[in-house]
């Protein structure tokens, strides 16, 4: 018997939506708690904004944890432009723009302590599918960069 299975593309949406909330929320003070049941486990892949790849949801805990062991921190995270969610089937990928306050003793790689909010691109990738099979849309992949200075010269340059 073959069935098909019913796309409700507004679901999709939302459902990928609370889950990106979580996320965005669960970096004030980095809360590992209320990140760690936002990503597929296994199968979670991260860019970090420190240069470096962190290839599983444990090892993303390890960070956060290290980084609360050198007092770093983020604060006041932000939306700055409405995150866009592009799904289709099993997959999707939101992009948006991100805002934080940057707190503690000491830097890490391209976040660096600083009065004035950071501003970054962000890039997740969706998998309807909790990393055991599950039917759950889970962030599979997550990067993020610092957005270019306007003064930042763009090539080819626009006209």
């Amino acid at each position: 018997m073959h069935t098909e299975k019913v796309v409700n593309a507004a679901q999709d949406v939302a459902e990928i939506l609370a889950v990106h909330m979580s996320w965005l929320e669960s970096n004030n003070d980095l809360v590992i708690e209320k990140m760690y049941p936002n990503f597929a486990n296994p199968g979670y892949l991260q860019f970090n904004l420190n240069g470096h790849t962190y290839t599983s949801v444990d090892e993303k805990v390890k960070l956060w944890e290290g980084l609360h062991g050198i007092g770093f921190s983020l604060a006041d995270m932000k939306i700055v432009e409405e995150p866009a969610i592009h799904a289709e089937g099993d997959l999707a990928y939101l992009t948006t723009i991100w805002s934080a306050i940057v707190t503690g003793t000491g830097s890490t790689g391209l976040m660096k302590v600083d009065e004035e909010p950071t501003v970054f691109r962000v890039t997740e990738v969706y998998r309807r599918d909790d990393g055991t099979g599950n039917p759950v849309w889970k962030i599979w992949h997550f990067h993020a960069s610092p957005i270019a200075p306007p003064s930042t010269p763009r090539f080819p340059q626009e006209s």
